[in-house]
This record gives structure tokens, C-alpha cells and sequence, in this order.
């Protein structure tokens, strides 16, 4: 059987403008790889969004990483005081990696 190892995936939808400020916490808090998907349209607290509505949505990214927990906690630490006011949405999972010295 193949070894596993547990890590951590945080998840963060976040505008897409604000992607460049996110990936410098995540590198402030030593994490050196994640994943920026295009999400196309959702429903929130203020209603349906779509990224190409024609009214000016502004367009939203899912923000991946998996890492340590400890890289993990010093991303929120970093983000945290900004999460309400960027209206960040944030999930993290306890997964398992195959080659866990990469994460």
C-alpha cells in the first residue's frame, strides 16, 4: 500500500484583484504553491454574481493550497484582520498526500 500523509487544504474565494495581495501573505506565511481556478458565478449574502454579468461583478478566483498545518495557521493569522472586509471565504480540509515532503 502506497504511505499517505496528512496535510491541510485551504480553500479562499477571493476577487480576482486582490489575488496578487493574497499569494504575497501566502509567501509571507512560507507557503511557496497553490492553484488559482476561475470561478464563474455564485450566490452569496448579496445574491446571484456572475464574473460576466454586463453590471460590473467583480470577477472571483478559488484560491488552492495544501501544506502544513502550521503554514496553514500563519496564512489566517496574516489574512485575518482583512477576511471580513475582503469578504473572504475560507475552508480547510484534512486531507492526505501521496509524497508528503512536497507539502
Amino acid at each position: 500500500m502506497i504511505q499517505t500523509f496528512k496535510r491541510k487544504r485551504i480553500d479562499i474565494l477571493v476577487d480576482a484583484p486582490l489575488c496578487d495581495w493574497l499569494i504575497e501573505q501566502a509567501g509571507e506565511a512560507g507557503i511557496a504553491h497553490h492553484s488559482l481556478l476561475p470561478v464563474h458565478s455564485g450566490l452569496g449574502r448579496t445574491g446571484a454574481w456572475r464574473d460576466d454579468d454586463g453590471y460590473g461583478a467583480v470577477p472571483k478566483r478559488m484560491f488552492v493550497v495544501v501544506t502544513n498545518e502550521q503554514k496553514v495557521e500563519a496564512l489566517i493569522e496574516r489574512i485575518a484582520p482583512d477576511i471580513e472586509r475582503y469578504g473572504l471565504v475560507i475552508t480547510i480540509f484534512d486531507v492526505e498526500v501521496i509524497r508528503g515532503e512536497r507539502f
